[in-house]
């Protein structure tokens, strides 16, 4: 059980926060002019399309995109909090 936890955790959360990013937040940002990051990591990128992509929403009214930012945050605090666990739990 612990190690389908683990599995879960280290690679399902983070292939489902990365195609969410990629198939929904960066297309939202582009449509509305934002996500031009040159020269930045794919996790910079991710985090500044995010934000943007936040804004945006914030800023349009935009409830749709506003719960899946925010069901993104919980996915990354998850997968942080698991990571952590799991290295503590290792000792």
């Amino acid at each position: 059980m612990p190690a389908t936890i683990g599995v879960f955790t280290i690679v399902i959360l983070p292939c489902i926060a990365a195609i969410v990013w990629l198939l929904v937040i960066r297309p939202y940002c582009r449509r509305n002019g934002k996500g031009y990051t040159p020269g930045a990591n794919a996790g910079v990128t991710f985090w500044v399309d995010w934000q943007e992509a936040k804004d945006i929403a914030k800023r349009n009214g935009d409830n749709r995109m506003m719960a899946i930012c925010n069901a993104l945050l919980v996915i990354q605090i998850a997968v942080a909090v698991m990571f952590l666990a799991i290295i503590a739990l290792s000792f």
